[in-house]
């Protein structure tokens, strides 16, 4: 079923795909909490996101990369897996003042870490470490506080606005409503820019 470079480091342990909070026409598999493997048809996209992985892992925690394969027209990246409970969980959802304070949490954590390998540069404007895909379901906590990202093949370093586009949008689809973004812009310390919100949205 997976290349045998895979099938040597996943060995016996047993494979469950994933179906929630993924979106790329992946097939995502979980391997006992021990490891994650993506398939995809999208070489190209998945290589950047395994050499991303590879980057941005020295500097926040992250998924640490395993292997690279391509097999037959298709991508297989197999990266370590990394404890924690999306923010689109249940738990969150079902507490919104405690999900803003966590992607609250999670920003800060992000662009206030300082990089000295300029490796991939979005936005030469900028010297700020972003996600680039900063939602809910990228975002991992433990006893409600961030211990991590995944989902890392749009990260670089670029404008901030990026993940404060996504974010907002991602709070709002989560929780079905626009109520609670004051709160976070405020928790942000920043003012709504519809003008580059729509630019990384749309």
């Amino acid at each position: 079923m997976f290349p045998n470079e895979i099938v040597i480091v996943i060995k016996d342990l047993e494979a469950k795909e994933i179906v929630d909070f993924h979106r790329s026409g992946d097939l995502v598999y979980s391997f006992e909490n021990k490891y994650i493997l993506k398939v995809s048809d999208d070489i190209a996209r998945l290589k950047s996101e395994y050499e991303k992985d590879l980057w941005i892992s020295k500097y926040v925690s992250s998924p640490k990369p395993i292997k690279f394969v391509c097999f037959e027209n298709k991508a297989y990246y197999l990266r370590e897996y990394l404890e924690g409970q999306v923010l689109c969980s249940n738990k969150y959802l079902e507490n919104p003042i405690l999900l803003i304070d966590l992607l609250s949490e999670g920003i800060k954590i992000l662009h206030n870490t300082k990089v000295d390998d300029k490796k991939f540069v979005i936005d030469n404007e900028y010297n700020t470490l972003i996600h680039g895909d900063f939602c809910l379901p990228n975002i991992l906590a433990v006893d409600d506080k961030v211990v991590g990202f995944i989902d890392l093949g749009d990260s670089g370093i670029g404008d901030p606005w990026r993940d404060y586009a996504w974010c907002i949008w991602s709070l709002e689809y989560n929780l079905k409503t626009k109520d609670y973004t004051p709160l976070l812009l405020e928790k942000l310390n920043i003012s709504f820019d519809e003008e580059k919100y729509r630019k990384y949205i749309n």
